[in-house]
């Protein structure tokens, strides 16, 4: 069917006019969509590039855990580029934050950075915990690095609290908050002692924490605790027949 210029214009009259009727109103909004599209794609690909600097300095980081050393001071000063590029682009990321202060911690430990620095460390690790509350990774670094700085104190166990809170059964808790109760033994409250076995019962399911949890009591000779209970607390009769006993618990 042919439609005739009149009709045409019958039909279209009405959405030209509709559009064209307030121009500048149009030209405004336009201008804003096109704004907030530049935005979005600026922002998407602003997180795309930090992601990959965050995993760059990720790989970094566990390659080091494994290795328990860092190669040289110059692979720590790339590691650190890479996370600060990373937070910088994505500031409100909670990863990052944390990442920042782990790298720095781990500068610290190898020499690379002066000890003033946990200071810097600590506020990195508080705002990955503002950003990201329900996560026990910081709470737990909180809690360690505040028993170096300040000892057993209100805010270490506070942060030991909300690493309990946010992640009673993640390893990374269990044996945070052991080492920390053993390094204190002498200054816990009865409640403190039995959560400390509570959690060693936590850790008697996962072989590789209960090894973590059975080296670091030998390291600090506090094994005779945790062995007391391997030893004479039937239900853990099989972790007593284990390697594990026999290597940290038999003289």
């Amino acid at each position: 069917m042919r439609i005739s210029s009149a009709s045409s214009h019958n039909i279209f009259g009405p959405l030209f006019g509709h559009l064209f009727r307030n121009k500048p109103i149009n030209y405004v909004a336009l201008a804003l969509l096109i704004l907030l599209t530049l935005y979005c794609l600026s922002s998407t690909f602003s997180r795309g590039v930090a992601n990959a600097w965050y995993f760059n300095a990720e790989f970094s980081l566990n390659d080091w855990a494994k290795q328990n050393t860092i190669q040289d001071k110059a692979e720590y000063q790339h590691t650190l580029t890479s996370i600060t590029k990373a937070q910088l682009l994505d500031p409100t990321h909670p990863h990052y934050a944390h990442m920042v202060g782990r790298i720095i911690h781990w500068g610290v430990d190898m020499g690379y950075e002066d000890k003033a620095k946990l200071a810097e460390i600590n506020q990195w690790y508080l705002l990955a915990t503002q950003l990201r509350p329900l996560w026990p990774d910081p709470w737990v670094d909180l809690l360690q690095l505040n028993n170096v700085l300040h000892g057993y104190n209100d805010e270490t166990k506070y942060y030991l609290e909300q690493a309990l809170a946010t992640g009673p059964y993640i390893d990374l808790v269990t044996i945070g908050t052991i080492q920390v109760w053993l390094m204190n033994w002498s200054t816990l409250s009865g409640k403190e002692r039995t959560m400390l076995f509570q959690q060693f019962d936590v850790a008697t399911k996962q072989y590789k924490v209960l090894s973590q949890v059975l080296q670091f009591a030998k390291a600090i000779n506090r094994e005779n605790l945790l062995c007391s209970q391997l030893k004479f607390n039937p239900k853990y009769s099989k972790q007593k027949d284990s390697h594990l006993y026999r290597r940290y618990c038999l003289k």
